[in-house]
């Protein structure tokens, strides 16, 4: 598990491209996906959110729910690592101008809120494809409901405000 983990950071110090226009906003307007830029489009969403909470953590001094999710995205990106090398996917690197750290916590909920939609709604359209390959249908389902996990939790916290 760690090695894959590892192969994962490696591929993403070593993409030449950035995350400017990734995951599940270029997924959203891309209607004709093959199934690597489905993947790409996956893994570049993950790695955005881990070090988007990554960055929330430390600017507002907060463990939970972020320390959580983003744990539960180390595990979406270790699920997507079989599906990058056996569909040969190559995706570019974060760069961390691109993160959006909001000026409030009410404010980095309701992102996180916005953005689990997104990425329900990413996913949803992924498994419409009647093509997808089964190995690839069954990550991406295990990831929407994650996103639907993550959803309830930045709604629980939201509703704190």
């Amino acid at each position: 598990m760690k090695k894959k983990f590892i192969g994962i950071i490696m591929m993403l110090v070593l993409g030449s491209l950035t995350f400017a226009s990734c995951g599940n906003k270029s997924a959203g307007k891309d209607n004709n996906m093959t199934v690597q830029e489905m993947i790409k489009y996956a893994i570049e969403d993950e790695i955005f959110a881990k070090t988007e909470y990554e960055k929330i953590m430390k600017t507002f001094n907060i463990d939970r729910p972020f320390s959580n999710i983003k744990r539960a995205e180390e595990t979406h990106m270790e699920m997507l690592q079989p599906l990058i090398e056996k569909y040969d996917v190559s995706y570019g690197k974060l760069d961390e101008k691109d993160l959006i750290i909001p000026k409030t916590l009410k404010e980095t909920f309701e992102i996180g809120v916005q953005a689990e939609i997104d990425n329900i709604a990413m996913y949803e359209k992924f498994l419409k494809d009647e093509k997808l390959p089964s190995d690839v249908r069954e990550v991406f389902i295990y990831l929407r409901d994650g996103s639907k996990n993550h959803l309830r939790a930045f709604e629980k916290q939201l509703r704190k405000y």
